[in-house]
């Protein structure tokens, strides 16, 4: 058995796990992510089993990112976004599936957004 027969984002290309699928191309598709920190929150995943992003030379890829953000924002009108990445597991990164997380953003979800994803250490959050 290898890593991408037991991969939960492989199961959803490869059409065995139900998600709510926002956008796909031959390479890349984007849903919903099962556990949401905001409405419409979604992760963008290369359809081959890939771990780190150092494994993945694609000049596609940033138009794929822009085609998932554009529908995101389509779909639930967010004030703004957060895109980011979690490469590796010191980083968070908890499915060993590269992935892009797209999290919309609305006026008044959070009381002080400042620092963004520096939020990933609390107390670096604000300068």
């Amino acid at each position: 058995m290898t890593e991408s027969d037991e991969c939960p984002f492989c199961e959803i290309v490869r059409g065995e796990r139900e998600s709510d699928v926002l956008l796909e191309s031959a390479d890349y598709c984007c849903f919903l992510d099962a556990y949401p920190v905001n409405e419409g929150h979604a992760l963008v995943a290369p359809k081959t089993h890939v771990r780190y992003m150092e494994d993945l030379e694609d000049p596609k890829l940033y138009e794929f990112l822009r085609e998932a953000l554009a529908e995101v924002n389509r779909r639930y009108e967010p004030d703004s976004t957060n895109v980011g990445i979690n490469n590796g597991s010191a980083a968070g990164q908890t499915i060993p599936h590269l992935h892009w997380h797209i999290i919309p953003r609305y006026e008044g979800d959070m009381e002080d957004p400042t620092g963004g994803v520096r939020g990933v250490i609390p107390e670096e959050r604000t300068y």
